[in-house]
């Protein structure tokens, strides 16, 4: 057979998902793929952003926002999570079969972990792992989370969207009660894990040599790399959706639905019993065709002359 390991050099995970779409063209029967990045929010296929995550407080901390090909719910990696791929051929390979082989590698480790109902790895009841799925015309991409010593405190600071309500019909995530692997061995790094994991391919498919791979510095991939990590693009695929509120403001109660496609307001439609019933025009002329976004939204509030527009403002960018 041949076989490919690959150990990514960059930490990029917009980069390493545009390598791991550029493996999945390469002629080999089996693929492990090893990747660690840098704090960063990945969602799924078709998941918002809006709802699952805090986007202020990521731009904040220059937390990066990837959209990967595959389904499932929204994570958080950082240094202390080592990400896996395994790609086989599509009329061979299962996940049963990887995941056999991510479990084997983890009890050498003497951590006997064990696999739930929702394609997770749980240690002692806490999800240790969370994979994903992607198949092509020719091939089964499997991919993974290890998380080995993650800061699991800061995920919720980004994984927890802000009070906004959200109607919308993309896949929500699944909270989960998480763990690292340290929990279970105090001495463990992401290179004893990422060594057991090499191990335990090499047993199931004989030895392979070890590449390490910049996926940053390949051509194909930098094609490819607007797709994963360029945020205009990951707000263009979210599915439409809709941000409503009632509030009451010094001037009257008023309910407020935007709806929002490709990352701009495409809809404003307001309720209110204000006295001032222009309120709605005004509000209709200043929002629609924005973009939905925090800075842009709290420039306009900034600059805005009509103080009952200014709190409808304020208002909005504070839900966001």
């Amino acid at each position: 057979m041949k076989n490919a390991i690959y150990l990514a050099t960059s930490h990029d995970c917009a980069a390493n998902l545009a390598g791991e779409a550029y493996m999945l063209t390469l002629e080999y029967d089996h693929i492990l793929f090893l990747w660690v990045n840098d704090p960063c929010i990945v969602i799924g296929r078709y998941q918002n952003p809006f709802s699952e995550c805090n986007l202020k407080n990521m731009e904040e901390h220059n937390v990066q926002l990837v959209r990967r090909q595959s389904g499932g719910g929204a994570v958080y990696h950082d240094r202390g999570n080592l990400c896996f791929t395994l790609i086989g051929n599509k009329e061979t390979n299962t996940k049963e079969e990887n995941f056999s082989l991510v479990l084997k590698a983890l009890a050498n480790l003497g951590l006997h972990c064990e696999l739930s109902g929702r394609n997770d790895i749980l240690l002692d009841g806490k999800k240790i792992s969370g994979n994903a799925f992607q198949t092509t015309a020719t091939k089964f991409c499997h991919h993974g989370t290890l998380l080995v010593s993650s800061d699991l405190s800061v995920m919720s600071n980004y994984l927890t969207p802000s009070s906004t309500k959200l109607a919308s019909k993309a896949v929500r995530s699944v909270a989960s009660r998480v763990g690292n692997l340290k929990e279970g061995r105090e001495d463990i790094t992401n290179e004893m894990v990422e060594t057991s994991l090499i191990e335990a391919f090499n047993a199931a498919y004989g030895k392979t040599e070890v590449t390490a791979i910049d996926c940053a510095a390949i051509p194909e991939a930098q094609a490819n790399y607007r797709r994963f990590g360029d945020l205009s693009v990951i707000l263009e695929k979210t599915p439409q959706f809709t941000h409503f509120f009632t509030h009451r403001f010094d001037w009257g109660e008023a309910s407020l639905h935007l709806q929002v496609e490709k990352g701009l307001i495409s809809e404003v439609r307001m309720f209110t019993d204000a006295l001032d019933t222009s309120i709605v025009d005004r509000a209709v002329g200043i929002l629609k065709g924005v973009p939905y976004n925090h800075a842009v939204l709290a420039e306009l509030a900034r600059t805005c002359e009509q103080a009952d527009l200014v709190s409808l403002l304020s208002h909005v960018v504070s839900l966001l």
